[in-house]
């Protein structure tokens, strides 16, 4: 709920002013454009900026769209809120930054793109599946009955191998997923080789498999009794192959209070004894071991780890930044577990307005104490006007991670960050400004 109203205000911002008024069909495609960004203002830091697409679109946002691959590209997902979502790919070895796909011109080149029709986002972390990167269209994210006037989301396909964007969707009946409804976060279950979405606004679940080129609406617990719920922006698939998923609503704290699960077998389930903090839907984790072992956050910062072999669900504390947390305060939508697996970096954002506040922690899971690294505008000048980080398990084979920063405005547009943590911490360190 936080995140919609965030989202519906940053969205004002990047409509007034919008850079790309002019309707993609009248407009001149123009060739993609490679970044090589620049080094940061302290060591181990690098930085991009999200470039237009030969279409036209000018990325604004990027809502929790920071994955990454095996062999350690990264992928990031770049929107205007109203028209268009694109997907990118950086190079870590040769430190690029390219286009690799656009949602309308996908689909047109697929013949499945209606007259008016937009894909606001693309809300969902790039997920890597059986060697191709996955991503979804999000053309409404407000909690109400609105997305009933929409057709359907997309899925789309990233295969590295032949470097093409393709519309899955295009042969599924009457050209997308579902009939109605949108994904807000995708989970991989390899062994089934199907993936899983968790829908807004209504937090039904939906299966796509891979093999037939197909989407189940699966439905939702019947626990749920309200019609829309704030679906939780992470969910995760055990070793076994059951699926865990949060949500959130305020007019129902008992039936969302807890982690739900969907198993294959035997179909949706609850772990009454998983406990959220204030009822909080889940926003961020990283996952290990197949799915056995996994950390996840909240906006708010609470912290859990699930153990599978232990059947267990750990709460491991807060992180404390000596702010309020929540709207009108910091959020936490920047989380990346360091390799060891004992703590984590986190970032935080302030809604709805931009501040001066936002910036780098490290959060020890053991002790449960917070560390503050430095603002984000230590990193580089070019993060001052921008109070919105964000990005999760998006790591690179060197041991780098990476996050995407904005404020929804087309003059600052997104630029996405990465972090080498040992340079960074011994360039803290060394600085005269190191006791922050």
């Amino acid at each position: 709920m936080i995140r919609q109203l965030v989202s519906t205000a940053l969205l004002l911002v990047g409509v007034a002013g919008q850079a790309v008024g002019e309707p993609a069909e009248r407009q001149s495609p123009r060739p993609a454009t490679v970044e090589t960004g620049w080094a940061g203002a302290l060591d181990g830091t690098w930085h991009w900026r999200l470039p237009d697409t030969p279409n036209g679109l000018h990325p604004t946002q990027s809502w929790h769209a920071t994955g990454s691959a095996p062999d350690g590209s990264v992928y990031v997902g770049g929107m205007d809120h109203a028209t268009n979502a694109a997907l990118y790919r950086i190079d870590p070895q040769g430190g690029t930054l390219r286009y690799v796909g656009d949602a309308r011109s996908a689909s047109e080149a697929a013949h499945n793109w209606l007259p008016g029709e937009t894909a606001q986002k693309f809300h969902t972390r790039p997920l890597w599946h059986n060697g191709k990167i996955y991503v979804a269209t999000m053309d409404r994210s407000d909690l109400n009955a609105g997305y009933l006037e929409r057709r359907g989301f997309h899925w789309y396909a990233y295969d590295p191998a032949h470097d093409s964007f393709t519309d899955l969707s295009a042969s599924e009946p009457g050209g997308s997923a579902v009939p109605h409804g949108n994904p807000v976060t995708l989970v991989s279950d390899p062994i089934r080789n199907v993936i899983y979405g968790a829908g807004v606004p209504t937090g039904a679940i939906y299966r796509y498999d891979v093999l037939t080129g197909r989407t189940k609406d699966l439905g939702r617990p019947a626990s749920y009794k309200q019609p829309y719920v704030y679906t939780g922006r992470v969910m995760w698939v055990d070793a076994r192959g059951r699926l865990y998923f949060t949500a959130s609503n305020w007019d129902e704290p008992g039936v969302h209070d807890h982690v739900h699960y969907y198993d294959p077998e035997t179909g949706f389930g609850e772990e009454k004894g998983w406990l959220l903090q204030d009822g909080m839907a889940l926003e961020t984790g990283q996952c290990t071991d197949g799915g056995k072992r996994c950390v996840f956050g909240d906006d708010r910062g609470h912290v859990y780890r699930f153990d599978q072999d232990a059947h267990s669900w750990t709460y491991l504390g807060q992180i404390e930044t000596g702010k309020k947390a929540g709207w009108g305060g910091v959020e936490f939508w920047l989380f990346a577990v360091k390799p060891d697996g004992k703590s984590a970096y986190v970032g935080t954002s302030t809604s709805p307005r931009p501040s001066e506040d936002t910036a780098l922690y490290l959060f020890d899971f053991g002790t449960g104490q917070t560390r503050r690294l430095c603002a984000m505008t230590e990193l580089d000048p070019a993060l001052a006007h921008l109070h919105v980080h964000t990005g999760f398990n998006a790591w690179d084979a060197d041991g780098r991670f990476y996050f995407a920063s904005f404020d929804g405005s087309p003059d600052h547009g997104v630029i996405v960050t990465r972090i080498d943590p040992m340079r960074l911490e011994a360039a803290l360190a060394s600085s005269t400004g190191a006791v922050r």
